[in-house]
C-alpha cells in the first residue's frame, strides 16, 4: 500500500545529508515518492526567508506535499551552568525554531491526509543533563501538540518520534566537555540503559517515521512515539532489576 500511497506525492526532510534524515529520504524514495522532483538544498533551517522561498518553489512545482519531517538538529552535552547563553540560543534556534518555521511555511500547502513528523528524543521524555538539548526536545513535543490542534481541521496530522540511542555520527561526536573517550562512555552508558542492549540503526527510526507519515497512522495525531529499545518504558526499574540480578 505504501508504494502506491506515495506515488506522485512529495515530502520535505530536513537534515537529510546523513544519519536518520538520509535513511528517511531513502525510505520515501523506495516507497514511490516523486524521485523525478528530488531536490537537494543546502539551507539554514533557521532562515525564515529560506522557508518562504521553499514554500513558493513547492507551490509552483504543483506536486502535493504530503510529508514534512523536521529531522535536522544538533546536540550539546553541557549542563545548565556549563552552557553559555549563545550556545543555548543557537541550539534552540536550530532544534526548535527551525521546525516552527518549517511548519509555519509549509502547512498551508499540505492537503488533508498529509502528515508532519518532528524528531524529538528520549531526552524530551525524561530528565537529561544536557540542558539546551533537553529543553529543545521537550519544547518540540509542545510545538507538536499545538500544531496538531491547529491543523486537525485541515486534515493534517502532527506527531513526534522520540529516538533513543542511534548509530549515527552525532552520538560519538566529541565536544568541549566530552572528548572522544568520554563520548565512548556516553555511548556505552546509553546502551547499558537500553533493555534491548544495543543502539538502533538509522533505518529503524526511519521505519517509525514512515509509519507516522503514512496511511496506517491516519488516526494518530498529537502523539509521541518512543523508538528507544525500551529505555523510557523500562525507566529506573530496568537498572534496578539489572543491579539486583532480577533481569
Amino acid at each position: 500500500m505504501e508504494s502506491t500511497y506515495w506515488s506522485g506525492k512529495a515530502a520535505v526532510v530536513t537534515g537529510a545529508a546523513r544519519g536518520q534524515g538520509a535513511a528517511e529520504t531513502l525510505r520515501l524514495l523506495r516507497a514511490g515518492a516523486d524521485a523525478q522532483r528530488l531536490r537537494i538544498r543546502v539551507a539554514d533551517v533557521t532562515s525564515e526567508a529560506g522557508w518562504v522561498a521553499l514554500a513558493e518553489e513547492i507551490r509552483l512545482a504543483g506536486v502535493p506535499l504530503y510529508g514534512l519531517v523536521n529531522n535536522a538538529g544538533v546536540t550539546l552535552r553541557k549542563t545548565v551552568t556549563e552552557t553559555t547563553p549563545g550556545e543555548w540560543r543557537r541550539l534552540l534556534e536550530i532544534n526548535l525554531e527551525g521546525p516552527f518555521l518549517a511548519i509555519r511555511a509549509l502547512a498551508g500547502l499540505m492537503p488533508a491526509g498529509a502528515s508532519i513528523v518532528n524528531t524529538s528524543s528520549t531526552a524530551g521524555l525524561t530528565g537529561y543533563f544536557s540542558a539546551a538539548y533537553t529543553a529543545s526536545k521537550w519544547g518540540l513535543r509542545g510545538l507538536t501538540r499545538a500544531a496538531a490542534l491547529e491543523l486537525a481541521g485541515q486534515g493534517v496530522r502532527v506527531n513526534t518520534v522520540c529516538p533513543g540511542l542511534v548509530e549515527t555520527p552525532m552520538i560519538m561526536q566529541p565536544n568541549a566537555v566530552h572528548d572522544a573517550g568520554r563520548a565512548r562512555l556516553f555511548y556505552e552508558g546509553n546502551r547499558d540503559a537500553t533493555p534491548l542492549s544495543r543502539a538502533a540503526e538509522a533505518d529503524e527510526i526511519a521505519g517509525a517515521v514512515m509509519f507516522l507519515l503514512g496511511p496506517d497512522a491516519s488516526f494518530i495525531t498529537g502523539s509521541d512515539l518512543p523508538v528507544d529499545g525500551g529505555m523510557t518504558g523500562g525507566g529506573v526499574y530496568w537498572r534496578i532489576g539489572k543491579a539486583t540480578g532480577n533481569l
